[in-house]
């Protein structure tokens, strides 16, 4: 389908939505930019909580970013009892103090898949939210949002609000990479990211606060087939026609087979796909890169073992840095996924036994040199480094060895 075809009534849709961004008296966001995240833990070595766990991980790994998810699924996603007196995301994170303990911790970035327990997935799967369920989805996702600027004003935190792979949603969960999305489901995306957006910025609007940044973001999932033959994705038929801040990509359409390609023509594919997000990023005042990793990972079934899966992430981490990403997110501490003969398929830094992989120490050893080369450069300029000050450096942490 031609974006053409639905550019009348994106346009009108557009109209009526702010675009969510940080208030001009905070510093800009700044990270450290490779880590990783906790969702869906299949396995813990310790009492506390499967969420607790993961995230003391990730600190000790040395990481100034936390990525977990909030909404339904906790208990999948990280072994809580089910309680059905939990109707909305603050209900769950008042209900479970573990939520609140993680993100307590010094993390300077925290990212958030968010989904509200009154979203019934109606613009994807009907093409149209009722009016009864976006008032309850706005309402919920402004009640948290507002929660989140009261509660960490002036903790000098971020904290970014978003989705899992959208190009998912937008073929209703049939994991069928060859399918377009039709019409219908790409105006009910509009309005679903839209919708969210705009309770966002209302609570940045709405509520007094400082020294604490909060922001939107879109995740999507499948760029290659937009690139190769402009099929529709969220990233040509949606993504121009919506308020965002920032963009992550869960890159494993392109980035999986870059990385086993290897040289300067794995990274051109990776850029080319970068670039070709940027291209269509809607307006913002956010200031330099805005298109991020949000997933890259490869298992143990697809490589030859951990020591070549460390050396696949190092270039999915360089080539990205290079870029200008903000973050370069691998997916992830613990595996999440169990193969058809129930062993885990090996997306870890961490396997079941408990046992570092090389991966772990290649983000160990990078971070190591990260929080080394922040602290001094603030030491010295009596500010922190800029994205693209940091970045540059980094890139030398990660040069192929000899």
């Amino acid at each position: 389908m031609k974006s053409s075809m639905i550019r009348p009534v994106i346009v009108f849709l557009a109209l009526f939505f702010t675009v969510a961004g940080p208030r001009a008296e905070d510093a800009p966001m700044f990270s450290t930019a490779v880590g990783t995240q906790t969702i869906g833990v299949r396995y813990t070595f310790t009492s506390d909580s499967a969420l607790v766990e993961t995230a003391k991980g990730i600190q000790e790994l040395g990481s100034d970013t936390l990525k977990i998810a909030i909404g339904p699924n906790y208990t999948e996603n990280y072994k809580f009892p089910k309680n059905p007196a939990i109707k909305s995301v603050l209900d769950l994170v008042k209900t479970y103090p573990d939520y609140g303990q993680v993100l307590d911790m010094p993390f300077r970035n925290i990212m958030l898949w968010v989904y509200p327990f009154a979203d019934r997935m109606s613009g994807f799967n009907i093409g149209e939210i009722p009016v009864e369920e976006a008032d309850a989805i706005y309402r919920e996702m402004h009640e948290f949002a507002a929660h989140l600027l009261k509660t960490y004003s002036g903790s000098g935190k971020s904290f970014f609000i978003g989705n899992w792979e959208g190009d998912w949603h937008m073929l209703k969960l049939n994991y069928n990479y060859e399918l377009d999305p039709t019409p219908e489901t790409i105006r009910g995306a509009i309005q679903w990211f839209n919708l969210r957006q705009k309770a966002i910025a209302d609570a940045i609007r709405d509520v007094p606060h400082r020294d604490v940044r909060l922001y939107y973001y879109v995740e999507l999932n499948h760029v290659r087939k937009s690139i190769e033959s402009g099929r529709p994705t969220i990233v040509n038929t949606v993504l121009p026609y919506i308020k965002t801040d920032f963009v992550s990509w869960s890159s494993y359409d392109v980035t999986t087979k870059a990385a086993m390609q290897g040289g300067e023509e794995g990274k051109r594919k990776v850029w080319e796909a970068l670039d070709y997000i940027e291209k269509h990023l809607p307006p913002s005042d956010i200031k330099g890169k805005r298109v991020f990793i949000g997933e890259y990972g490869f298992h143990l079934e697809q490589v030859e073992g951990p020591a070549t899966q460390s050396e696949y992430s190092r270039r999915i981490m360089r080539w990205s840095l290079q870029w200008g990403c903000p973050f370069v997110l691998y997916w992830e501490l613990y595996c999440n996924e169990i193969n058809e003969a129930g062993k885990h398929r090996g997306y870890w830094l961490i396997d079941k036994a408990g046992e570092k992989q090389p991966a772990w120490h290649l983000h160990r050893d990078f971070l190591d040199q990260a929080n080394r080369f922040v602290a001094e450069f603030t030491t010295k300029h009596g500010r922190r480094p800029t994205q693209l000050e940091y970045n540059r450096a980094a890139d030398a942490w990660l040069q192929p060895k000899p």
